[in-house]
């Protein structure tokens, strides 16, 4: 059974603190929906708290604010649609082994919802759009999860396990701010690595199978299993795993597929998260990657 601890004081928001299995889990209940932290109970917090001080303002979209946590946007990447403000209160529902948090309906006419299940040691994060608008829209559910600066970003790039075929069997994408001499990145045989410190803004995705994401923080590792690409159209040149990097923290980033939604319908994306104990790179590269020590 999912229990309710408290409301953490130190939020300017409200916020409720639920552990669900072995995890302790922040919602937020003012604004959302957005999983604000997640950590095992002697460990330490994995994602990072902006407080509303972090935000994005243009023009075409308006002030939104990134709090840190976990958060549910949409893709392509268009602003009025994509940055949505999300300040109204959400719905949050903590049931046996379970919690959902729904928002309300945003100005673009979407209706946002995450919802985490403790299953088999780990949790099942089910993240669901629905068109509750009068306009037909085309979007893929974009689940984006703020890490702490001071760990590792681990982004797997695999491809079929025939190597000696003769066509390119994988993809990594890059975004127009991107360096590649950026020190912070590192390649290895089976995936990149990014240091997450302060700098520049620093994105980089792969496809089409990259199976997890990974970040090593804090002698803990934070996985996030992610669909493959499958037989529909896909944002990002296909790269359903990204990593974003900037000043302030590290973004584990999923893209679901693109489909068009009528009013009423639905797109679901699903991820599957764990934090395990993982002091060493080399640990976590065979635990995300598979990649057996250089």
């Amino acid at each position: 059974m999912a229990r309710v601890v408290s409301s953490p004081l130190e939020l300017d928001d409200a916020a409720l603190v639920i552990e669900v299995g072995p995890y302790v889990i922040t919602a937020a209940t003012s604004f959302g929906p957005r999983v604000l932290g997640l950590r095992l109970r002697e460990g330490p917090e994995m994602f990072v708290s902006l407080g509303g001080d972090v935000v994005i303002d243009r023009p075409d979209s308006g002030l939104y604010r990134l709090r840190g946590g976990h958060r549910l946007w949409v893709s392509p990447e268009i602003p009025w649609t994509t940055y949505a403000p999300d300040d109204e209160p959400c719905k949050v529902i903590a049931g046996a082994g379970s919690l959902s948090i729904a928002g309300p309906v945003d100005r673009v006419g979407l209706r946002k919802e995450i919802r985490l299940s403790f299953e088999d040691g780990q949790l099942v994060v089910d993240h669901t759009v629905t068109n509750a608008g009068r306009d037909v829209v085309e979007v893929a559910p974009w689940a984006i999860t703020q890490m702490r600066l001071g760990g590792t970003a681990i982004m797997p790039v695999k491809g079929e396990p025939t190597p000696e075929s003769l066509q390119p069997d994988r993809s990594v994408a890059l975004w127009p701010y991107t360096s590649l001499v950026d020190s912070r990145i590192t390649w290895r045989d089976r995936a990149v690595l990014v240091s997450a410190t302060p700098g520049p803004r620093f994105k980089i995705g792969s496809g089409p199978r990259p199976g997890r994401l990974g970040y090593l923080l804090d002698g803990h590792l934070f996985t996030k299993e992610v669909d493959s690409v499958g037989s529909g159209s896909y944002p990002d040149r296909g790269a359903v795993a990204q990593v974003f990097s900037d000043e302030h923290f590290c973004e584990l980033e999923s893209v679901g597929e693109i489909r068009r939604l009528e009013t009423g319908d639905r797109v679901a994306h699903r991820e599957v998260w764990s934090i395990l104990s993982c002091d060493d790179i080399d640990t976590a590269l065979r635990e995300v990657a598979g990649e057996t020590p250089m």
